[in-house]
C-alpha cells in the first residue's frame, strides 16, 4: 500500500507541474496574441506565421525525429545509469541534420530576401531562432525524460512569457515588423535557455556525470538512428497537416486571409495543443517504462487513462468554442480578426479527433513501430490537402475550416488501426526487460 501511494504521488506531482507550465504558457500565449495582433496589421502577422511556419518545419526534421527516439530510449539505457552516454551520443547524432538543415534555410531564406528585400531582417532572425530552438528541445526533452518535471516547467513557462514580452517591447521600440516580433520570440528563448543554464549550474542540478564512452565508438547513435529514421519525415508530414491550409488560404485567398485565418486556426486549436502535451508530458515516460518492462497490464491501465483524459477534455474545449465562439474572439482577438469567429468551432472538431489519434498513435511509438506512426500521419497529411484544397479554392476560409475534422477523423481512425497492429506484435524492448514489479514503482 505504501508503494502504491508512492507512485501515484510522484504521478500526480509530475502531473501538477506539467499543467502549471503550460496554463502559464497558455495565459501567455492567449494574452501575447491579444497584443500582438493590436499592433501587427493582418499582413504582416501572415508574414510572421508563415516565417514560423517554417521554423517549426526545419526544426522538426532535423531535430523531432531524435528527440522522439531520446524519449523512448531513456528508461532502457537509464536503467544502467547510462543517461550521460545517451545525452552525448544525441548530440552526436543531430550535428549532420541541423547543419543540413542550417544550409537549406540559408539557401532558401537568401532567396527569398532576393525576392523581398524588406524581410532580409526577418529572414535572418528565423534562421537564429531555429538554433535557439533545438537547443531549447534538447534541453526539455531530457528533463522531460529524466522526469524532472519541476524544473521543465520552470522553464517553459519562462520561455513561454519571455517571448511575446520581448517581442511586443521590440514592436513598440522599433514599429510594427515581422522582425521585430521574430526577434522577440528569439530573445526570449535565448534569455529562457541561459537562465535554465545559469541556475542548473549555481544548484548543481546540471547532469554532470562523464559519458562512458565516445559517441563515435558507441552503439547508441546507431540505435537512435534506426529508431528515428523512419520518423525523418514525419515533421514534414505534420506540418502539412497543421500548416499546409493556411499557405493555400494565403496562395488562393492572399496573405491577409491568411493571417486572418491562422489567427482563428491558432486561437481554437492552441488550448487543445496544450492540454493534449501537458498529458503527454506527464505520462509519456511512465507509459514507455511499462513498455520496456513488457508489463502488458500496467500498459492498458495507462493507455486507458491517457486516452480518457484526452477525449473528456477535449470535447468539454470544443463544446466551449461551439457555444461561445464570439465571445472567445472578442476576449482575445483585435476587431479586424473577429470576422468569421464561428470557424474556430469546426476546428475545435478537428482537434479533438486529432488528440485521440496522437494517443493512439503512441502505441506504435512504445513498440518501435515508428513506420506505423509515419503511415498513420503521412495518410492524414495526404487528406489534408486532397480535402483541403477544393473547399479553400471554392469556399476560402470557410472551407479550410470545414476540411480540418475531415481530415483529422480519417487519421484517427488510421491510428486505431495501426496501434492494434503494434500492440499485437509487441515488438520487443532495445535492452534487455527487467521484472514487472520495477515498472509498478513508476505508476
Amino acid at each position: 500500500m505504501k508503494a502504491f501511494l508512492h507512485r501515484h504521488r510522484r504521478i500526480a506531482t509530475e502531473t501538477a507541474w506539467v499543467f502549471a507550465a503550460q496554463g502559464a504558457s497558455a495565459i501567455a500565449a492567449l494574452v501575447g496574441l491579444r497584443v500582438i495582433t493590436e499592433l501587427l496589421p493582418p499582413a504582416i502577422f501572415g508574414a510572421v506565421a508563415l516565417a514560423l511556419g517554417v521554423v517549426a518545419l526545419a526544426h522538426g526534421l532535423a531535430v523531432g525525429p531524435l528527440m522522439q527516439a531520446a524519449l523512448r530510449f531513456y528508461p532502457d539505457l537509464a536503467r544502467d545509469g547510462r543517461e550521460a552516454d545517451l545525452r552525448r551520443a544525441t548530440l552526436f547524432a543531430l550535428r549532420k541534420p541541423a547543419f543540413v538543415t542550417l544550409i537549406a534555410l540559408a539557401t532558401l531564406g537568401a532567396g527569398w530576401a532576393l525576392y523581398q528585400p524588406q524581410d532580409a531582417w526577418l529572414v535572418t532572425l528565423s534562421i537564429a531562432l531555429f538554433g535557439a530552438e533545438a537547443a531549447r528541445s534538447l534541453e526539455i526533452t531530457f528533463l522531460n525524460a529524466a522526469r524532472r518535471q519541476r524544473t521543465m516547467a520552470l522553464m517553459i513557462a519562462a520561455d513561454a512569457w519571455l517571448r511575446p514580452i520581448a517581442a511586443v517591447a521590440l514592436v513598440w521600440t522599433f514599429g510594427a515588423s515581422g522582425a521585430a516580433v521574430v526577434a522577440g520570440y528569439l530573445a526570449g528563448c535565448v534569455l529562457a535557455l541561459a537562465g535554465f543554464r545559469f541556475a542548473g549550474r549555481a544548484t548543481g542540478q546540471l547532469d554532470a556525470r562523464p559519458a562512458s564512452a565516445s559517441p563515435a565508438a558507441s552503439d547508441i547513435p546507431r540505435r537512435l538512428w534506426t529508431y528515428a529514421l523512419p520518423l525523418t519525415a514525419l515533421p514534414f508530414i505534420g506540418w502539412v497537416s497543421g500548416q499546409a491550409d493556411r499557405y493555400l488560404v494565403g496562395g488562393l485567398a492572399g496573405v491577409a486571409a491568411a493571417g486572418l485565418y491562422a489567427a482563428l486556426y491558432g486561437l481554437a486549436s492552441k488550448p487543445f495543443m496544450m492540454f493534449t502535451a501537458s498529458v503527454e508530458l506527464a505520462l509519456r515516460q511512465p507509459y514507455y517504462a511499462t513498455a520496456s518492462a513488457g508489463d502488458h497490464a500496467a500498459e492498458r491501465r495507462a493507455l486507458a487513462l491517457w486516452l480518457a483524459a484526452v477525449t473528456g477534455v477535449s470535447l468539454a474545449l470544443w463544446l466551449l468554442f461551439v457555444l461561445f465562439h464570439s465571445e472567445i474572439a472578442a476576449l482575445l482577438l483585435a476587431a479586424e480578426y473577429r470576422t468569421h469567429s464561428v470557424l474556430m468551432a469546426w476546428v475545435a472538431a478537428g482537434y479533438v479527433l486529432l488528440a485521440m489519434a496522437q494517443v493512439l498513435e503512441r502505441v506504435c511509438y512504445a513498440h518501435h513501430d515508428t513506420r506505423g506512426v509515419l503511415w498513420v500521419e503521412a495518410s492524414g497529411a495526404a487528406l489534408s490537402v486532397v480535402v483541403a484544397a477544393p473547399l479553400v479554392y471554392a469556399y476560402g476560409i470557410e472551407g479550410a475550416a470545414w476540411a480540418v475534422p475531415a481530415y483529422f477523423g480519417a487519421q484517427l481512425l488510421i491510428a486505431a488501426a495501426r496501434a492494434h497492429r503494434a500492440w499485437r506484435r509487441r515488438a520487443p524492448s532495445p535492452a534487455p526487460a527487467v521484472a514487472a514489479p520495477t515498472a509498478l514503482t513508476t505508476w
